[in-house]
């Protein structure tokens, strides 16, 4: 078994990309959300890949992908992010990357793996945390929101390891407002 797995959180396909209701309807949205979901899951499939959802679709969908499903017990991205990961760690996995399912650029994110041991892929705003790679031997504090990557950023810096943050990289585009949307049109 490797060491190495990878972990994406992905919602309900249907509420997906909310914040695009204004320039696409909504099957147009849910169209997109699994479109880069797939790119991203079928970038990192040469090392397990784990959903965490809580949504019979996703799980149809990831199980059709190669992926293998976690089922959150509870709702909202910091609590499924953390039941992964710890479901993770009791699997014996030692290295896990996070990553959200909305990448413009996914190829090659197993490369970060090569990395330090806390790597920190801020999205191009610099506000936004698009990727994490952590050891599963630290006590992380996930806090995904608005300003998320300065909040991993003093977190990460608290723990005794060494930290990369990789900025101004493929890996910083994502999809969550209309004027992103020119990376995929």
């Amino acid at each position: 078994m490797t060491n190495e797995a990878v972990l994406i959180p992905i919602k309900g396909f249907e509420s997906a990309k909310i914040r695009l209701s204004a320039v696409l309807d909504s099957d147009a949205r849910a169209d997109l959300a699994k479109e880069l979901a797939s790119s991203v899951v079928s970038a990192c499939l040469e090392t397990p890949v784990f959903i965490v959802c809580e949504d019979d679709a996703v799980e149809s969908w990831a199980q059709n992908l190669g992926a293998e499903i976690l089922r959150n017990p509870s709702e909202g991205l910091n609590e499924a992010v953390d039941f992964g990961f710890r479901s993770l760690k009791r699997k014996g996995f030692e290295s896990v990357l996070i990553t959200h399912g909305d990448l413009v650029y996914p190829a090659g994110l197993l490369s970060l793996f090569e990395m330090e041991e806390i790597v920190i892929v801020p999205d191009s705003e610099l506000d936004g945390t698009n990727v994490l790679v952590l050891p599963t031997s630290i006590d992380f504090e996930f806090s995904y929101g608005p300003n998320s990557y300065m909040r991993h950023l003093k977190s990460a810096s608290m723990l005794d390891t060494e930290i990369l943050v990789v900025a101004d990289s493929p890996f910083s585009l994502d999809i969550d407002d209309p004027d992103d949307l020119h990376h995929v049109l």
